[in-house]
């Protein structure tokens, strides 16, 4: 008899127990889907050494491009030279690494797959940078209504009148540039959803499963019965 309710109520506890356990949220699935594929998900393929090579490709094929042309570009070297960033000697260096360069580059830029799977990277990296750059044109033009933290940013850097005629000039700009990012409907949408993605990220919480509590509570139980 003893037997026979302690196994009703070891049935009862665990029912109890596993239905009191949190369930994963919706938003957690594709996190551990992610995880089991690697990289976090980060991949372009779903898979982590393909998305690190493609990415290193796009990375090799960004520089290659730069660099070919600047090489073929005479006026900007010029003005290179003329501002002192490069002398003469290190323009034909430029010139010689785009030459070597060049069969490399028509080789990458002739893969199509390769060409389309860059753009896609590079687009995303290119709205990440300007939602960046939103954030910090937002906290300064923020300053333009905000004298209690202009005063104290004044105190802090210790800016002296031509110091803060350089600031409140800044700031007017930023305001301008902001404007204008903020129009862009496209733009302001993709960076919102960005950071309501991060913050789920942040946010986001896989339950543990306590099975030493459930241990205690099968003990429990065996003890009140035997």
């Amino acid at each position: 008899m003893h037997t026979i309710s302690f196994i009703t109520a070891l049935l009862f506890s665990l029912f109890a127990i596993t239905h009191a356990l949190p369930e994963a949220s919706p938003d957690i699935v594709p996190i551990l889907e992610a995880r089991k594929n690697g990289n976090g998900g980060n991949s372009t393929r779903g898979n982590g050494t393909n998305g690190n090579s493609v990415n290193k490709a796009c990375r090799t094929m960004a520089k290659l491009t730069k660099l070919t042309n600047l090489a073929a570009n005479q006026t900007k070297l010029d003005a290179m030279i003329a501002s002192g960033k490069i002398n003469a000697t290190e323009v034909d260096a430029i010139k010689a690494k785009a030459a070597n360069a060049t069969s490399e580059l028509q080789t990458m830029q002739s893969n199509t797959t390769l060409v389309s799977e860059c753009a896609v990277v590079d687009a995303h990296q290119a709205v990440l940078k300007e939602c960046k750059q939103m954030t910090k044109l937002t906290k300064l033009a923020d300053l333009a209504t905000n004298q209690t933290a202009m005063d104290a940013l004044m105190q802090k850097k210790n800016l002296n009148d031509t110091q803060m005629a350089k600031l409140q000039e800044r700031i007017a700009n930023a305001t301008t540039k902001l404007k204008t990012l903020q129009g862009n409907t496209t733009l302001t949408d993709l960076c919102t959803q960005q950071a309501q993605q991060k913050g789920k990220s942040q946010c986001l919480v896989i339950p543990r499963v306590w099975r030493p509590q459930a241990m205690i509570t099968m003990l429990t139980l065996y003890r009140l019965f035997f």
